[in-house]
């Protein structure tokens, strides 16, 4: 791939953020731009279970197979960038083929499905020691037209065949009309292609598809008769059908049992942080095999899913050495079952980057209707401490010093520097959030704050219409002199506890009489 007396092209085929994160990889080890390929399906293909006319299956196909970036200027300016760099993109198109120097020896094509596979049981032995020649692709944006055209008329011919074409002009020793001749014999074998069809000469083929079981997995889940319907079935206790076998995982999805009383969340594991699974199906199984533990009998709870509060995230390094990370909430607010959520504030977005570079800063904060943080996004080409951007996801949005209002108005011209200066290093640090849920605790029964709540709950509850921003300083007038005084002597003394941490805050003198 790094010999450039040779022209080969590099072929990315995916949707996901590790499809950038490979073309990264490529750069860095001195693949040229112009000999890579990015191929983009749709995030349907290649799904067996894909079912158009299910619900179900059309919530649950950004988590089966989810695009790179979930916002699309984000995609629209990475792709872009790519462009740029001279790496060729070919959106909407699906893999229906593999070509190897070997089917030249075929007697006879198999017969191929829909989906690229072959109609055969039987180990294809022809693919042994085989060298990639062609990819056929079919284009999902245009007609399927039973008009065909030929390739040895396409004007977009591979820049493997210009140089094998120019290399036979220059050949010395009769190599030049040799090499002609061989390429002109290749012409003529080539089929006759569709004008929705799309064939590249490739060398090597990356595939980044969408999580599937093992082979060898699944062969362990039928053997030992486990409920496997794309996924495997486990219980609230991550307890399978064999009562000896727990699992957790993206792999593994929760029984339909749970799903009457469990509207709004997810079934499917993947939705979910792995780490905290990870923690919850060790607990279960220290729980269950317990000789101390007392057995519980069957209750409402027994039907319900576990609540997970963690967020999920994702992150690689993407073309131009831009860091790319993505957090956000596994625990989204529902205020009604099949209820759209009311977007009621407009989402923060600083971009200083410049994707020519990889120089700067990208940041961005969504909000739910109450204010609270669902998800934080950044690129830029700094690294930065991860756990970071996790503290930000649940917090609301005032915890950020005000920092949506003065960025509209221009006050604050880099959100990222902002966020990082002395002031808010208490976010980051690893007992806020306990602070935070102590404070809400003791605050919670005074007779001030349930009227606030009582008047929140109407809001969103009732009139569904969340919380603005204009009503939340209306709620916060509402709070008691005393109440407020409680909030600053608890915030003070949680700085002094851990002031060897936080050394850039002042405290009153008052304070340490």
């Amino acid at each position: 791939m790094t010999d450039r007396r040779r022209t080969s092209n590099c072929v990315v085929y995916g949707r996901t953020l590790n499809t950038y994160a490979i073309i990264q990889g490529l750069l860095n080890r001195g693949v040229r731009p112009s000999s890579i390929i990015l191929a983009i399906p749709e995030a349907s293909n290649h799904i067996e279970e894909y079912n158009e006319s299910d619900p179900i299956m059309q919530e649950d196909l950004p988590v089966i197979y989810p695009n790179a970036f979930e916002d699309e200027q984000i995609e629209t300016k990475i792709q872009s960038m790519l462009e740029e760099m001279g790496i060729t993109i070919y959106r909407q198109v699906k893999l229906m083929q593999i070509i190897t120097d070997k089917d030249k020896e075929k007697p006879e094509p198999k017969a191929q499905f829909g989906d690229g596979s072959m109609d055969s049981d039987e180990p294809d032995e022809v693919f042994d020691n085989a060298n990639l020649e062609r990819l056929l692709f079919k284009k999902l944006n245009e007609v399927d037209d039973e008009e065909e055209e030929d390739e040895d008329e396409d004007e977009n011919r591979s820049n493997s065949d210009m140089d094998e074409d120019m290399g036979a002009r220059t050949g010395e020793d009769g190599s030049a009309e040799e090499d002609k001749s061989e390429n002109e014999g290749g012409k003529e074998k080539k089929k006759r292609r569709k004008k929705n069809e799309l064939e590249l000469e490739a060398r090597v083929l990356v595939t980044c598809g969408h999580r599937d079981v093992d082979p060898d997995v699944f062969k362990s889940i039928h053997d030992n008769g486990l409920v496997y319907n794309g996924r495997l079935i486990v219980d609230r206790h991550f307890q399978t059908t064999d009562p000896s076998i727990f699992a957790a995982g993206s792999l593994c999805e929760f029984s339909n049992r749970y799903k009457a009383l469990s509207q709004g969340r997810s079934l499917r594991m993947d939705r979910y942080n792995g780490r905290e699974m990870g923690s919850r199906l060790a607990r279960s199984v220290f729980d269950i095999h317990d000789p101390h533990q007392p057995s519980a009998g069957e209750s409402q709870l027994d039907e319900e899913l576990p609540l997970f509060f963690l967020p999920q995230g994702q992150g690689g390094v993407l073309p131009n050495n831009i860091i790319y990370y993505h957090i956000k909430t596994t625990n989204p607010l529902i205020l009604k079952p099949g209820e759209q959520e009311v977007k009621n504030r407009s989402d923060l977005v600083c971009d200083n980057l410049d994707t020519a570079t990889g120089k700067g800063h990208f940041i961005k904060f969504t909000f739910n209707s109450i204010g609270l943080i669902d998800s934080v996004t950044y690129m830029g080409d700094e690294e930065i401490v991860l756990q970071s951007l996790w503290s930000f996801v649940g917090l609301h949005e005032n915890y950020l010093n005000e920092l949506t209002s003065r960025y509209d108005n221009n006050i604050i011209p880099n959100a990222v520097e902002f966020l990082s200066e002395n002031w808010a290093i208490a976010l980051y640090h690893e007992w806020f959030g306990d602070f935070c849920l102590r404070m809400r605790q003791g605050i919670q029964a005074l007779d001030d704050v349930q009227k606030i709540i009582g008047h929140a709950f109407d809001k969103t509850s009732k009139e569904r219409k969340g919380i603005s921003r204009d009503l939340i300083k209306q709620l916060s007038g509402m709070l008691e002199n005393k109440t407020t005084r409680m909030i600053e002597e608890e915030t003070l003394e949680f700085i002094k506890t851990n002031m060897n941490h936080l050394p850039m805050y002042y405290i009153p003198g008052q304070e340490f009489k």
